[in-house]
């Protein structure tokens, strides 16, 4: 006899997944997929001083959004002259101020249940051989605060501050002040998107049937309840499906991990696994490009500023709370295969996904939580 799961998790890479399971576990959604930012962070030099968003929806945590995302640089330091067409822009100069650790911590303390240093410990493990090991105990030890204390803040300052050619300040250092918002809600009806990267004709995509676990639920009046669309207040909408940001990103870098708990809470994470970026040796990191250099006549980013970054995500459900979690990562077509799983959802009751991205879904229905890839 096999037992139905209460609860599961699931993510763009193994160990990952492994790391938001330890938690779930032992704890809710939101300590798993913390959990597995940080086994991100300790796998990936590029995660930790990079964009987090974190979407979180339940019947008794409602529909809420914590935006992690790179600040830009330089408050409490004067204008800078700017750079010309003719100067060469140091690296420095296009590092931001990282918010993820304070997203996270704060994650952590309105939605978690665990303490912040067992959701970083497995990460401390996966790192281990590697400068992030040493990093991610002072993060488990000083919460956000490790990135303006010494050592950290030394090195990031050294790396990327105004010696180097950076705007990056210890006012930056100090500004990390996430708060928790209430998440963008859309209803999911209408007609297809109609988006060009969907190609059913081709028999090329993944599709996967949703069978009883997403049936419609009807509500006492014995009324279908229409879907709900829930995904974070600062994402752009195109036909009222999630889309990429209007400045460009790099799309392909994103990843993201999901978890359900027993007690329905769905819980989201999407980050950038940047490439290229800023070198910090002593720190194992890579300072991935968000910020804005200042060019001379050129209007100037505001320091504090949010960057744009990538998260293809979204949760499914009623307006009371959502059956569905779905993420897409890895390739540049990631929000065409969101939409076109969201698209076959509310058509004909089936996730499909078609192009080079990849993508995750968790359900939660009669108390059984089911994982989906695509």
């Amino acid at each position: 006899m096999s037992l139905r799961k209460a609860r599961a998790a699931v993510a763009s890479a193994p160990e990952i997944e492994a790391a938001a399971e330890e938690l779930l576990g032992r704890g809710n959604a939101v300590d798993a997929v913390v959990a597995g930012v940080f086994a991100a962070c300790a796998l990936s030099p590029g995660v930790l001083l990079g964009p987090v968003q974190i979407l979180v929806g339940g019947a008794g945590a409602g529909l809420l959004a914590i935006d992690g995302r790179v600040r830009q640089p330089g408050i409490g330091a004067p204008r800078p002259r700017g750079f010309t067409s003719a100067d060469e822009i140091p690296d420095a100069a296009r590092v931001g101020v990282p918010w993820l650790p304070a997203a996270l911590s704060v994650a952590m303390a309105t939605m978690g249940s665990a303490t912040f240093n067992q959701v970083v410990t497995p990460a401390v493990a996966l790192a281990k051989g590697t400068p992030r090991a040493e990093v991610l105990k002072r993060v488990a030890s000083r919460g956000p605060r490790a990135l303006e204390e010494r050592p950290l803040g030394v090195e990031l300052l050294a790396a990327a501050g105004r010696p180097s050619g950076g705007l990056l300040t210890t006012d930056d250092l100090a500004s990390p002040r996430p708060e928790v918002q209430k998440a963008s809600r859309v209803a999911l009806v209408g007609e297809p998107a109609g988006l060009s990267g969907r190609d059913s004709a081709s028999g090329k995509g993944r599709s996967t049937s949703l069978a009883a676990e997403l049936a419609r639920k009807t509500n006492a009046a014995g009324e279908v309840e229409p879907r709900v669309l829930v995904t974070f207040p600062w994402t752009r909408l195109d036909a009222g499906l999630p889309a990429a940001p209007a400045h460009e990103v790099e799309v392909a870098r994103v990843r993201a991990v999901a978890a359900v708990d027993r007690n329905a809470t769905f819980a989201i994470a999407c980050w950038d696994e940047a490439t290229d970026g800023l070198i910090i040796p002593d720190l194992g990191l890579r300072a991935p490009f968000f910020a804005e250099p200042v060019r001379r006549g050129q209007t100037r980013v505001r320091p504090g500023e949010p960057r744009s970054a990538a998260g293809p995500a979204a949760l499914v459900g009623t307006a009371a709370a959502p059956a569905l979690a779905l993420a897409a990562f890895g390739a540049s077509d990631a929000y065409d295969v969101l939409a076109q799983a969201l698209d076959g959802l509310r058509i004909d009751e089936r996730i499909e996904a078609h192009g080079e991205a990849r993508l995750i879904a968790l359900s939660h229905a009669n108390d059984t939580a089911s994982v989906l890839r695509g």
